[in-house]
């Protein structure tokens, strides 16, 4: 069969404009539209549609109250939408099972839930037998990978042969690497006073640490924290957090934002980056920070936190974490003397985008 004659589906739970996932998702469906028919399904739709003549959206909603039961039935109600067509390729962003590839952006589920109790409920029972389903040696799910080290893992918990893996590297749009004329910045107008800035850039705040974040810098000596501005780029619930600000009385100092249209001046303006995650598979926003030349702040629990490893102006925490440890590092970087954020031309290696022509090849 032809590959320009087949139509692809590319499935994910929820689609918001920030997402990692989300992100890739749509760059996906935009370098696959300009041979074949792409079409996205997926339960809510949050933010502008495509505007490419090859790319429909499709929102399948759910009745059910319990996210799990809402993803079980999401994902029957999919694979009988796929059942009646023919020649498609399908392509899960989400870790549900059956369909041709799954893009592995989650770190594993199994191996990060040890509580015997919660193993029990309902909602573990149905995530494992997804997990179980997608990299156990007989399935036929074919496994986007973008983690080494994520790999082992579901190797050595489900014996999934290497066989099953395709590889795709880190990729970074070009537009990190176009310089822009703009020097001010358009972040401080939310803040009382134009002071200098620490970012942290991330949706599903509990998982990338903000809670960690914001006693960091609450815990800075006043004479440094007094000349900073924190600013979070990120969706998911704020009121826990918003509470953790508000018992510092850092409401002046620390803003909320759902996100930045241009991150790679965002990262230019900033000082640092900030991003203690307890968890996460790759980390792709650390390689973008890399490439100009922002100082970071990140935990080994992270993918990429190997290439931050190999900065001297950055800071990687050992596991276990201590939070001690990173408001000590956290007054460390902020020390310093600002960085001159630049174009970093080492990181022009990952602006070639492969995920296309990887799922091309391996059908």
């Amino acid at each position: 069969m032809n590959k320009e004659s087949k139509k692809f589906i590319l499935i994910i739970f929820k689609y918001f404009p920030y997402g990692g996932a989300q992100r890739d998702l749509l760059q996906l469906a935009k370098k696959l539209c300009k041979k074949n028919f792409v079409e996205i399904v997926c339960m809510d739709w949050d933010g502008t549609y495509p505007n490419e003549k090859n790319i429909s959206v499709k929102i399948i909603k759910s009745k059910y109250c319990f996210n799990y039961k809402r993803y079980s039935e999401f994902k029957n109600m999919v694979s009988q939408y796929i059942e009646y067509q023919t020649n498609v390729i399908s392509i899960s962003f989400s870790k549900i099972s059956g369909f041709d590839f799954y893009y592995a952006a989650d770190s594993c589920f199994a191996s990060k839930n040890k509580n015997f109790f919660k193993n029990l409920s309902p909602r573990y029972q149905f995530f494992h037998q997804e997990e179980y389903q997608i990299f156990n040696p007989k399935s036929k799910t074919k496994l986007l990978s973008i983690s080494k080290k994520e790999n082992a893992i579901y190797k050595s918990i489900y014996k999934t042969p290497d066989s099953k893996f395709i590889f795709i590297p880190p990729y970074i749009d070009k537009k990190f690497f176009i310089d822009s004329k703009s020097k001010h910045s358009s972040i401080n107008r939310y803040f009382k006073k134009n002071n200098k800035l620490l970012i942290f850039i991330g949706s599903g705040f509990k998982t990338k640490g903000l809670d960690r974040a914001i006693i960091a810098f609450a815990n800075l000596p006043v004479k440094i924290r007094n000349n900073f501005n924190f600013a979070i780029f990120g969706k998911d619930n704020e009121k826990k957090y918003r509470k953790i600000i508000a018992r510092y009385g850092l409401e002046d100092s620390i803003n909320i934002f759902h996100g930045h249209d241009n991150i790679p001046q965002l990262m230019r303006e900033a000082t640092a980056l900030i991003h203690p995650a307890r968890y996460e598979n790759t980390g792709l926003i650390l390689i973008e920070a890399l490439s100009q030349n922002l100082p970071i702040i990140t935990t080994d629990d992270c993918g990429y936190s190997s290439y931050v490893e190999d900065d001297k102006k950055s800071i990687v925490l050992n596991s276990p974490f201590s939070q001690q440890e990173l408001n000590f590092s956290l007054e460390k970087i902020l020390s310093k003397k600002k960085y001159i954020n630049k174009i970093n031309a080492k990181y022009k290696q990952y602006t070639s985008y492969q995920l296309d022509e990887k799922i091309l090849t391996n059908i």
